[in-house]
């Protein structure tokens, strides 16, 4: 009898066994797999959604009176070409070209007959514009900054960005002014818009033409987490960010920073967000003296200057409230203090730093 429900009870195990096995396996294998595929569509929505670091959803700010009244035409042809969603971008970028001046004020006219001055009807220079910019932003698949230093430097900045990574970097727009300036010096066309360029031999187009378009557009900023204080000892400012009377030169001009007062070759000065450092040096030519520059994200700099000495190199990686150099009055300075800044790029696009420490617009 104990044989017979031995004999049984392993007869129904493998009944089971062969149930989960044909039947209930399979849905759960056919499961796993539908949801496999949906979380990867969705990844890969995320992921393009991200691409613009939420450019798209600004839009265009400080814009002269002649631009503005170009703004009918220009969603006119955005809409004929495609691109509607670039509008403020179109318009920003109008504004660093002409500020909507002259009869070609999108400066289409090389897209168009390959020569400077071909143009002469700001509506036909517009359309030529929108759709030279359609042209470029589908070939940089999406990515406006690669399209917009292509509109100055032409399409072939797209294939080389493409044999390179496929991202637009100031890094290879450098290079690529380099090399097209390499190429054509001997016309005499060229000349180095950018001083400071010239060592690096980077003379064709503008190699801070993204910069200069973004400043007049304004769109989200993603920083993660609070900004921490600059300086040990607090928040003690001595100049704000805006139009001031520059103590050295006695003329009005923009303070692009905030200057907090430390003691020099004491106060420790520190990073006020994580990221990583994107210049560490001394730096003459614009009175900054000992820099540092750090990266957070894709759209946000900061940057500590006047430092009597440096603590970190480019490259590295920093915590927030680490340590990156110490107060000082080196470069343009009319004592110890720290110049702190918040920026979009190297040296353009600055902000007030004021929003980013919970000081209001001060």
């Amino acid at each position: 009898m104990e044989l017979v429900k031995q004999y049984a009870k392993r007869k129904a195990q493998a009944a089971a066994l062969a149930i989960f096995l044909k039947i209930i396996l399979p849905i759960l294998l056919f499961c796993a797999l539908v949801f496999g595929v949906i979380f990867m569509i969705l990844a890969i929505l995320g992921a393009s959604t991200d691409s613009d670091s939420g450019i798209e959803s600004g839009q265009a700010v400080n814009l002269s009176s002649q631009v503005l009244s170009y703004k009918p035409l220009v969603e006119e042809y955005a809409s004929e070409y495609g691109v509607e969603k670039y509008v403020g971008v179109i318009l920003a970028l109008m504004m660093q070209e002409s500020g909507g001046r002259g009869n070609d004020p999108m400066q289409a006219s090389e897209s168009l007959c390959g020569s400077v001055g071909c143009i002469d009807d700001p509506e036909l220079s517009i359309k030529q514009g929108v759709k030279y910019f359609s042209g470029v932003i589908e070939r940089a698949d999406g990515d406006i900054k690669l399209a917009l230093q292509s509109y100055n430097f032409g399409g072939g900045f797209v294939d080389y960005v493409m044999e390179r990574g496929g991202s637009y970097s100031q890094e290879l727009a450098i290079n690529f002014s380099a090399m097209k300036y390499e190429e054509l010096k001997n016309t005499g066309n060229y000349s180095c818009i950018h001083p400071e360029m010239l060592p690096q031999g980077a003379c064709y187009g503008d190699v801070f033409y993204v910069d200069n378009v973004l400043r007049y557009y304004d769109y989200t900023i993603a920083v993660d987490g609070e900004f921490a204080v600059p300086v040990q000892g607090g928040l003690d400012t001595t100049s704000n960010y805006g139009m001031r009377i520059h103590p050295i030169s006695g003329e009005r001009d923009m303070h692009t920073g905030m200057d907090f007062d430390c003691v020099g070759n004491v106060t420790p000065i520190y990073a006020a967000q994580s990221g990583k450092v994107v210049y560490s040096q001394f730096q003459g030519a614009a009175g900054y003296g000992n820099l540092v520059m750090i990266q957070h994200g894709d759209q946000l700099i900061t940057g500590y200057a006047h430092l009597s000495s440096l603590s970190v190199d480019v490259g590295d990686r920093v915590e927030q409230g680490q340590k990156v150099g110490v107060c000082g009055t080196t470069g343009n300075s009319t004592g110890p203090h720290l110049h702190f800044e918040t920026k979009t790029s190297l040296w353009d696009g600055h902000m007030n730093p004021a929003q980013f420490l919970g000081l209001g617009e001060s």
